[in-house]
């Protein structure tokens, strides 16, 4: 996939430029300041006398229609032209016939002779380069277009095809944080025009961040791919690049999976094997039994994985037992010197999805100290997002620092999101 799939690259020159209808010889003479008062926004090329014929055969011949005769012309303008003026009006009569023949050879050749002239309407010669650019980028030349669609930008050509098509020139340059600015500077002139951009560019530019194995480009263009798009597959692309870069302890990780299991993108057996297992070692047999048991729910394994099913008998055998060992612990957490045993309490009832009891538990042991704010703080918040409290939810994530700091923020994207 590619940014530049969707540009119209066999556009029709002529329709985009605003100072393509033919100059008459007649008027090209003129020079008085009333005619240039009636039109102060037309560029009248002036003319010499020895080019005027030739180009008087021309113009005749394209308010009739045949190009065959304008073409004919063409030598004899070629070599008439002396001045910036005259090639400007070379190029004029070369691209409409060019345009109207769908003659992509004579269009590229007159666009770059429209920018060799250098002059003309500023806006049209913004225009020019771009299509010198677009043509330049069709024939694999990056460098030519890299200048011209520069040019065209300085001279007020502010498209997003523009950026895009500079953002695909400095890919292929291996210029890879060069073309990534530009997709940025093409979603920001979308944004500013009121528009939408497209899911194409933000995957583009993730893509080629974890293709060139950047990271930190990686984790910000899958961000912002599901900022932009929140789709189950987005959001696995974004955790799964913040995961693979960021040496997450198995606490963590848990904590992680906990977001998956929420945007839906807990997206293999892999996926789901993993959870249970390490919400299993970390003595939270509910949780685990509940992850097992929906993953077969929405059929993404059956009853034939032999890890999964060991996790699942091993759950069942000690949820019994594991909450028996829950009554009571309120009042021991209460009575306990410090955080401690009000954290692993909370702990147990985040497993059993008893947020209302987790979110008391994480509060008394943040009050008592003792434990670690950062994980305390994230599950806190992690209880007050599943029941609802978002505001309180945002708070508690927004103390989250360290480590954690960067899953905290993708719990608030997701809440966000939710409104």
């Amino acid at each position: 996939m590619k940014l530049v799939s969707k540009l119209a690259l066999g556009v029709t020159l002529a329709l985009g430029v605003s100072g393509l209808a033919l100059v008459s010889p007649a008027v090209a003479q003129k020079n008085k300041k009333e005619e240039a008062a009636k039109q102060p926004e037309a560029y009248q090329p002036k003319l010499g006398a020895k080019f005027r014929k030739p180009y008087g055969e021309a113009a005749k011949a394209l308010g009739a229609k045949d190009y065959a005769a304008a073409a004919a012309a063409l030598p004899a303008m070629d070599e008439a032209a002396s001045t910036p003026d005259e090639k400007y009006a070379t190029a004029q009569v070369r691209l409409m016939i060019g345009s109207n023949t769908k003659d992509e050879a004579m269009q590229k050749r007159a666009v770059n002779d429209f920018v060799a002239a250098n002059v003309g309407p500023a806006d049209d010669l913004a225009k020019m380069n771009f299509y010198k650019g677009n043509f330049a980028y069709k024939d694999k030349d990056y460098a030519t277009a890299i200048t011209a669609l520069t040019a065209a930008e300085a001279g007020g050509f502010k498209e997003a095809d523009v950026y895009l098509l500079l953002a695909e020139s400095y890919f292929n340059s291996k210029q890879v944080p060069q073309g990534l600015a530009q997709v940025e500077r093409a979603i920001a002139s979308d944004k500013a025009a009121g528009k939408t951009p497209p899911q194409d560019w933000y995957s583009r530019a993730a893509s080629v961040s974890y293709r060139e194995k950047s990271q930190p480009e990686a984790m910000k263009w899958t961000r912002m791919l599901v900022e932009a798009y929140p789709t189950a597959e987005n959001w696995r692309s974004a955790l799964v690049v913040y995961r693979d870069g960021s040496n997450l302890d198995n606490a963590t990780t848990l904590d992680l999976f906990r977001l998956m299991r929420l945007t839906k993108s807990l997206g293999s057996e892999r996926d789901y094997y993993e959870y249970a297992q390490n919400a299993s070692e970390r003595g939270l047999p509910g949780e685990a039994k509940a992850v097992v048991d929906e993953g077969r729910a929405l059929a993404v394994f059956d009853g034939t994985n032999r890890a999964l099913a060991d996790v699942l008998s091993a759950a069942n055998a000690r949820i019994a037992g594991d909450k028996a060992s829950l009554v009571g612990a309120d009042k021991q957490a209460a009575a306990a010197k410090d955080g401690k045993v009000a954290m692993g309490t909370a702990d147990a009832y985040l497993g059993y999805g008893e947020d209302a009891k987790a979110v008391e538990m994480y509060r008394l042991a943040l009050e008592k100290g003792g434990v670690d704010a950062n994980v305390a703080n994230t599950r806190l918040g992690i209880a007050l997002a599943r029941s609802g409290q978002a505001d309180a939810a945002r708070t508690a994530f927004q103390a989250v620092t360290g480590p954690r700091a960067e899953l905290a923020q993708f719990w608030m994207l997701w809440l966000n999101q939710r409104g």
